[in-house]
């Protein structure tokens, strides 16, 4: 395991706990972890407002009951930061494939939820956190300043989120019209996008 503080590593248990016997809700894991529920409570609450958890079901009888269980970026989170925990990814793929909250997750994801082939399901499984944990971890050191993005790159990402903004949108379109030079710049780096996509298709095959 990675040298990590103990309030993360805390988080880890609580969540390695509802990989294995979730969905939990505050009490059960309680009963599983023998963390104290204060504790345990904060950390759902950290847990869930960061996105690595979320509701998989809420009973409103009795003393109310909600059962969290794991998103994918909680298990890409997690994946890198525990060895054993992804020494087991394949089988919890195969445990929580069953659950239908999950299986929305995967879907989104552009997974095939159907059991007709497990073996390899499993393995794309984790391939995927393979190389998603990865990314994890290289936003990471550009957030903490261990690397950084080439000035072209932040202006081109930041283009993307502006451009769902009628205004910029709008004024990108005139600029697009009346400077040859960044009609050039965008025509060059969309052909390199397209000679990438067919090699891309072409190493699938």
């Amino acid at each position: 395991m990675a040298d990590i503080s103990t309030s993360a590593r805390t988080s880890m248990d609580i969540f390695r706990a509802i990989m294995d016997h979730g969905p939990l809700t505050l009490y059960s894991a309680n009963s599983k972890t023998r963390i104290p529920i204060g504790t345990i409570h904060r950390h759902f609450k950290q847990l869930s407002k960061s996105g690595k958890i979320r509701v998989y079901k809420s009973k409103d009888k009795g003393r109310k009951k909600i059962e969290y269980g794991p998103t994918m970026y909680g298990i890409v989170s997690f994946y890198k930061q525990d060895m054993e925990f992804a020494e087991k990814i394949e089988n919890y793929y195969l445990i929580w494939i069953e659950n239908k909250e999950f299986q929305k997750d995967l879907e989104g994801e552009g997974f095939d939820v159907s059991k007709d082939n497990l073996k390899k399901s499993k393995q794309v499984f984790r391939k995927y956190m393979n190389y998603f944990s990865a990314v994890e971890e290289q936003i990471e050191k550009i957030k903490n300043g261990e690397d950084s993005i080439s000035r072209d790159m932040q202006v081109f990402f930041s283009s993307m989120m502006l451009s769902s903004n009628p205004k910029y949108q709008k004024l990108w379109t005139e600029l697009y019209g009346e400077l040859p030079g960044m009609q050039k710049s965008l025509e060059e780096y969309m052909d390199s996008m397209i000679k990438s996509y067919k090699e891309f298709k072409k190493n699938l095959k």
